[in-house]
C-alpha cells in the first residue's frame, strides 16, 4: 500500500472492534486504527481529533439513524471515506447507505479478505485524488446564550486580529439573523445580505457568494445579517449548512457570529472547528453555563471544541476565574480584562479595538487570544 491510511472505528459491539482492530494489525504495517468507540457521540469526537482516512461504522436495526449518522459525518467531514458495517444482505438497504456517501458496505461479521480488499482499494485510490494546496477553510463560532455579554465585540476583533497576524483571507458571517449588528459596529452599509444569499440558494456558487459579500478597510470579508425581521425568519438550517460549506472553500477562517440556540445555530456549531461561548463572571453567568454546557455535550461537543471565554472580567470581582472552574468544573481558555469605555469608544467610531485603541491591554489581550486560536486544532 502506497500511503498511510488511518482509521477510526464506531461499532457497539466490543468483540467487533477487536476482531477488525486485530485483522488491521495483521494487514499492513501503513494501516492504522486512530481510535475506537463504543457510542456514535464518542466516535464523532474521535473523527474531529483525529481526523482520519477512514471511518468504520456499524448500522444498526434504525436504518434512518444510521443514515443520517453517515450524512453527518460526511458533511463535517468531507475527505473521511465511510466503510459501513451491517448484517442486512438486502439491496435496498445497500443501495440506500451507498447513495448517502458510504464509500464501503462491509456484511457483518466483517470478514478479513473483505476488510483487506476495501482497504487496499483505498490506498489506490488515495494515490491519485487530487490534493488541495490548502486545506479547507476552518470555522470559529462565536456564541452566548444570552445577549448583552459581548458576544459581536469578541467575533469582530478575533476577525480583524486573525487577518492581522494571518494575513490569510478572513470573513465574519454575522448569523445572529435577528438582532445583528456587526455592520453597525463596523460602520458598514453593504449593500447585500445574507438573506440575499439564500433567497438564490439555487444559483449558490463561489462567484455569486463573492459578489454579495462586502469588504471592510480593516481588510476583513463581511457576510451581513438581515435587514428585515421576516428576511431572517425564512432562512433554514439547511441554507446556512450550504453557504457555510461554500464559505470553507473560499476563506481559510470563518468567523460565525451565533445567534441564541436555534435550528441554525445547531448547524453552525456541528460545523464549526471551535466554538467560544462568551460568559461574564456573575451567578447568573455561570448558571446558564452548566445548562449549556449539558447541551454541548449531548450534541457530542466535547471540551477540544468548545471553550469558554470570560468577558468583561474584573481583577478584584468577588467571583474568581478559579471559582467559575470548580463551580463548572470546566476550563476557562480565556479571560478578557473589562475596558467598558474603550470598547464603546470604538464601537461609536466605527472601529475595530485594534484600530482605536492598539496600545490598550484590552487590545493586547484579544490579538493574544487570536494568536492562540489559530494554533489551537
Amino acid at each position: 500500500m502506497a500511503q498511510n491510511i488511518t482509521v477510526v472505528i464506531i461499532d457497539s459491539d466490543i468483540d467487533s472492534i477487536n476482531s477488525m482492530t486485530n485483522y488491521i494489525k495483521k494487514l499492513d504495517s501503513k494501516v492504522v486504527v486512530e481510535g475506537t468507540a463504543t457510542t456514535f457521540e464518542r466516535g464523532f469526537e474521535l473523527i474531529h481529533k483525529k481526523r482520519p482516512m477512514v471511518v468504520i461504522i456499524e448500522i444498526d436495526k434504525d436504518l434512518d439513524v444510521a443514515i443520517d449518522r453517515i450524512t453527518q459525518i460526511l458533511n463535517r467531514f468531507p475527505q473521511v471515506s465511510v466503510f459501513a458495517t451491517s448484517e442486512d444482505k438486502s439491496s435496498e438497504t445497500i443501495l440506500k447507505v451507498i447513495r448517502t456517501g458510504a464509500t464501503e458496505y462491509l456484511l457483518r461479521p466483517v470478514a478479513e479478505t473483505d476488510l483487506a480488499f476495501a482497504l487496499q482499494k483505498l490506498g489506490r485510490l488515495w494515490l491519485t485524488r487530487e490534493v488541495p494546496e490548502d486545506e479547507a477553510g476552518r470555522i470559529f463560532t462565536i456564541f452566548s446564550p444570552k445577549g448583552g455579554v459581548g458576544v459581536t465585540t469578541v467575533a469582530i476583533n478575533l476577525a480583524t486580529d486573525i487577518l492581522d497576524v494571518t494575513k490569510k483571507p478572513t470573513i465574519l458571517v454575522d448569523m445572529d439573523l435577528n438582532a445583528g449588528d456587526v455592520t453597525t459596529f463596523l460602520n458598514m452599509k453593504p449593500s447585500y445580505t445574507i438573506s440575499d444569499v439564500t433567497t438564490n440558494i439555487s444559483r449558490l456558487d463561489k462567484s455569486f457568494l463573492q459578489g454579495v459579500i462586502a469588504r471592510h478597510e480593516s481588510g476583513i470579508s463581511v457576510l451581513a445579517e438581515p435587514q428585515r425581521v421576516e428576511e431572517a425568519v425564512s432562512i433554514s438550517g439547511e441554507d446556512i449548512k450550504k453557504v457555510l460549506s461554500l464559505l470553507k472553500s473560499m476563506f481559510k477562517y470563518i468567523i460565525v457570529d451565533a445567534e441564541s440556540i436555534s435550528a441554525r445555530t445547531t448547524i453552525a456549531l456541528e460545523m464549526s472547528d471551535q466554538i467560544f461561548v462568551i460568559f461574564h463572571m456573575s451567578l447568573p453567568g455561570i448558571k446558564n453555563m452548566q445548562r449549556h454546557l449539558s447541551f454541548f455535550s449531548k450534541m457530542g461537543l466535547g471540551r477540544d471544541r468548545v471553550k469558554l471565554i470570560a468577558n468583561r472580567v474584573v481583577k478584584k470581582s468577588e467571583i474568581r476565574i478559579e471559582d467559575a472552574e470548580k463551580v463548572l468544573n470546566y476550563p476557562v481558555f480565556w479571560a478578557i480584562p473589562n475596558d467598558y469605555e474603550t470598547t464603546m469608544a470604538c464601537l461609536n467610531k466605527g472601529v475595530p479595538i485594534s484600530v482605536g485603541a492598539p496600545r490598550s491591554q484590552l487590545n493586547i489581550s484579544l490579538k493574544d487570544m487570536a494568536k492562540t486560536v489559530i494554533k489551537s486544532r
